[in-house]
């Protein structure tokens, strides 16, 4: 296993572009995709005049407007609401697109608090599932490297040496999973230093939901490849399962607007439980050792069919 390890990892360390392309590339997409959806479900308020503190306001977003915008910002999906304030930074009316808007009592209560400091955080939650995602597929390195080494024979040189196949394929998994743990804590402490809103949840045990997912993923894919001879199949299996998978978990967009068959299927996709654990702060214990289950009998499965084919 050890071996296996040394060597996988020497390989993709002199691969050209390998670093970037596991690492810091993922990362800086996480990152800018977590960002841009981080205020996503924020309402959006224009106003006119000095918005000192209506700036102030948490759980909204304001947007300066000149006179003449107001009609066209009122028009767009962005706002339904204007607040028309005077110098000093006082009401002087409201023009909504809604009526009764619930957002004029918040920004009322808001502006009572004079001394209200709040700075609203972005929310993680966003972009949760687009990381899920990329976990879920992160084996897909390992079954390629197992698919290849099949072609060469390589299982056939290694059945009865000191390493074995079980070990081999291990150390393999075992390089790609500290891989992408390591891209894990560098996103981690972004979230942290750039102050996101974790809710419930915790920087650890988002940790371990990642880590949790990379090992489901590892026993899918070893399973996969034992059956498949192609490399092309494994971008099937990750545009025609595990990405519908997450279009029905609602890791992509909220579960509660799907059709009832989407939320059928939402409840057999290891998305829907990881994602469902951190917005509740606590892993569900349950359905998440089922699955871990699973993907371990899933590689065990795997790991003994390249064995015989092999």
């Amino acid at each position: 296993m050890a071996q296996s390890f040394k060597y996988t990892f020497k390989i993709l360390k002199n691969t050209k572009g390998f670093l970037a392309s596991m690492t810091i590339m993922p990362i800086i997409m996480i990152l800018l995709v977590s960002i841009t959806l981080a205020y996503s479900g924020t309402p959006v308020v224009g106003y006119t005049g000095n918005g000192e503190i209506i700036n102030r306001v948490p759980g909204i977003r304001v947007k300066e407007l000149k006179e003449e915008d107001i009609e066209y910002f009122l028009g767009t999906s962005q706002g339904n609401l204007v607040v028309k304030l005077n110098d000093e930074g006082e009401i002087q009316s409201y023009k909504s697109s809604l009526k009764d808007n619930p957002l004029i009592n918040k920004i009322e209560m808001g502006i009572e608090n004079k001394n209200n400091n709040q700075i609203e955080k972005p929310k993680i939650e966003y972009s949760i599932g687009v990381i899920l995602f990329k976990l879920l597929t992160s084996a897909s390195l390992v079954a390629t490297f197992l698919i290849q080494d099949k072609d060469r024979g390589i299982f056939v040189r290694i059945r009865n040496s000191k390493t074995g196949i079980a070990g081999y394929i291990i150390g393999k998994a075992i390089t790609v999973f500290i891989v992408y743990e390591i891209a894990n804590i560098i996103i981690l402490l972004f979230y942290k230093l750039a102050g996101f809103e974790f809710g419930r949840s915790s920087p650890l045990l988002l940790m371990s939901l990642f880590t949790i997912t990379i090992i489901i993923s590892m026993g899918v894919y070893i399973f996969i490849a034992s059956i498949v001879d192609n490399e092309g199949f494994l971008w099937t299996v990750s545009t025609a399962v595990f990405f519908p998978l997450a279009l029905c978990s609602g890791v992509l967009f909220p579960i509660k607007y799907m059709p009832k068959w989407m939320k059928t299927i939402a409840h057999i996709s290891p998305q829907y439980y990881l994602q469902k654990s951190f917005v509740e702060g606590e892993i569900l214990l349950m359905p998440i050792i089922i699955i871990l289950l699973i993907s371990m009998i899933m590689m065990i499965l795997g790991i003994k069919n390249l064995a015989k084919k092999n």
